[in-house]
């Protein structure tokens, strides 16, 4: 039987400051998903979603407790597993995580983003490993946002075996073609899915998000897109069968020559 893994991506406004108003949007538009779809197995929501606009200084022990309390509560009242963006406070160091919530209260994966972006360089500290499980008998890796940029870590989750990078992140313009590129591009070079979720409008910082959140298929194609549309979500069906068909048809990771990278 071919594996297949059901995945939903939530775009929504984000009022900065604002982690009450950011955890009731995310619930309704969480609770629409699992009342209105069937058989999610899993739903992606944008890179530090419910945290955003709080500044760094706030981010203590109490808030990544609150934080990490809501979303194992959301998988378990929505009964889908969630991958959700947050930042997570370790002693004097803060993470920018992405961290699969399943519904019985376990966590699948926990991964800390590893390419910081700007100002990030400063305040946050990165991670050093990657993050793969598996769904319905496909595997998954997680990046964030800037990691898009750097096909060093798609290429090595492909070449782990992930059928799907699913992609938290906070993309802002006027690198908006970038973003396009990066879905298609990670997608094509690799033969994998990507699946990513962005958030949309403008911050408190008078930056503008992307929107934006899609899925590719193995081929590069955009099979669903969010636009700069607020409070939406897709739902789409990815299939191992056509990864693998990929792979014959377009042998890039057969192909593959890192002895040679080595010495040039």
């Amino acid at each position: 039987m071919d594996g297949h893994l059901k995945v939903a991506s939530v775009q929504f406004h984000v009022v900065d400051g604002d982690m009450a108003a950011n955890m009731a949007k995310v619930e309704e538009m969480a609770m629409k998903v699992s009342e209105n779809e069937k058989n999610v197995d899993l739903m992606l929501f944008h890179e530090a979603c419910l945290e955003s606009g709080l500044g760094l200084e706030n981010i203590d022990d109490a808030i990544t407790k609150k934080v990490n309390d809501f979303w194992t509560a959301l998988a378990g009242k929505t009964g889908i597993n969630i991958l959700a963006g947050r930042l997570e406070r370790q002693g004097d160091k803060i993470y920018n995580k992405g961290t699969v919530y399943a519904p019985d209260g376990k966590i699948l994966a926990d991964y800390a983003k590893i390419h910081l972006y700007n100002q990030e360089r400063e305040t946050i500290t990165p991670g050093d490993s990657m993050s793969i499980f598996e769904l319905n008998g496909m595997k998954i890796g997680i990046m964030i946002c800037a990691d898009f940029g750097f096909p060093e870590l798609s290429r090595k989750y492909a070449t782990a075996g992930v059928d799907v990078l699913a992609v938290t992140s906070s993309w802002a313009y006027p690198d908006d073609d970038l973003w396009d590129l990066c879905n298609r591009t990670r997608a094509a070079e690799n033969g994998i899915y990507v699946v990513s979720c962005d958030r949309t409008g403008p911050t408190s910082k008078g930056v503008v998000k992307v929107g934006r959140s899609m899925v590719c298929d193995p081929n590069g194609f955009v099979i669903a897109n969010l636009v700069e549309k607020e409070d939406i979500y897709f739902v789409e069906t990815l299939h191992k069968s056509e990864v693998d068909e990929r792979h014959q048809t377009m042998k890039w990771l057969e192909w593959i020559r890192p002895e040679v990278y080595a010495n040039l």
